[in-house]
């Protein structure tokens, strides 16, 4: 067996996965071997085919108890893959940029719990890959569940198959309302102007208009836009897995309190996602694959210095609620 310089050892969280892996996968070196970020990045380099096998098989690869502390070096290890970068434009929470191709992570308070979720996947086009670093080690709470998105669809094709099949065929419309400005307090604290990065109107509608229907724009005057997209996939075919996913953010939009015009906000969570036909998601499903999820996510605890790399075409992540410090990096890949 060829010798690599990261080996794969276990962690308690970890779970197999059907395609023979364990989620997540996690690489660190030899007792008492110290890699230092240089090392690193030379042996991703040359050994990134490997590394992306490992990728297929277990959907998350964990790069634990290396000398990684800064987001410079966390950066360097990012363009050792040598990706094409997938910018933030029109995803909705507040990010900042740190150093190159380094972002924080969703800057929502950290009390909040942040639902399962493939990265953007309320867009036409979402990232490939994520990548994350842990800066600053959570000590309370924080942890980032991650999901194998299969495991959803083979548990609702027992648990609900009918409505599987109607997300299947139908696809899903989000409806997502945005104010005029920036709201910190909030879980979408992103303004239309934040979320694309525009001053006015005609440039956001310029951009729009390049979607060729994918998106639509509807101005409610004295407050904001709705964002409207779809109908898109709400069930996708993992081609490298051959496998369904559940790639969606129906649970994200009927989950969360979103900044809403109306006062029932429960409603008006289960108006921010519809079937692709416009007709009413309903409430038991929903329920179902959250509890679902629940049952089959891992449970990933930081430890200071991880690098993990995310395939978010097979694995969504959440966010479980801080209590202590917490700094989390991120950087998106095409």
């Amino acid at each position: 067996m060829a010798s690599h310089l990261l080996q794969e050892v276990q962690i308690p969280e970890q779970k197999k996965v059907n395609t023979g892996g364990m989620l997540p996968c996690c690489l660190a070196p030899a007792e008492g071997q110290v890699v230092t970020v240089n090392e690193l990045v030379d042996w991703i380099k040359k050994d990134k085919t490997w590394i992306e096998e490992q990728l297929v098989k277990s959907g998350a690869v964990v790069f634990r108890g290396c000398d990684v502390k800064t987001a410079e070096d966390f950066n360097a290890i990012v363009e050792a893959f040598d990706y094409e970068e997938r910018l933030y434009t029109g995803g909705m929470a507040q990010r900042t940029r740190v150093v190159g191709r380094i972002y924080t992570a969703n800057e929502s308070p950290p009390h909040v719990y942040i639902p399962f979720h493939h990265e953007m996947a309320q867009l036409p086009t979402s990232p490939s890959k994520l990548f994350f670093f842990c800066h600053t080690e959570p000590t309370k709470g924080g942890e980032t569940p991650l999901l194998w998105s299969n495991s959803i669809v083979r548990r609702m094709q027992q648990e609900c198959p009918d409505f599987l099949q109607q997300l299947e065929e139908k696809g899903l419309v989000y409806q997502i309302f945005f104010g005029d400005e920036d709201i910190p307090e909030a879980f979408i604290v992103r303004s239309w102007k934040s979320l694309y990065k525009v001053k006015d109107r005609a440039e956001l509608e310029a951009i729009i208009a390049k979607e060729e229907g994918r998106i639509k724009l509807e101005w409610i005057d004295g407050h904001g836009v709705k964002i409207v997209t779809g109908p898109l996939p709400a069930v996708k075919w993992d081609k490298q897995r051959e496998q369904k996913v559940f790639y969606n953010y129906m649970v994200m939009n009927c989950t969360v309190e979103y900044e809403v015009l109306s006062k029932d906000k429960e409603a008006a969570a289960f108006e921010n996602v519809t079937f692709g036909d416009g007709s009413s998601i309903p409430k038991e499903p929903v329920l179902i694959c959250q509890k679902i999820m629940a049952e089959e996510k891992v449970e990933f605890k930081w430890r200071q210095g991880d690098v993990i790399l995310v395939d978010n075409v097979a694995v969504q992540h959440s966010k479980n609620p801080c209590f202590s410090s917490r700094r989390i990096l991120s950087s998106l890949v095409a």
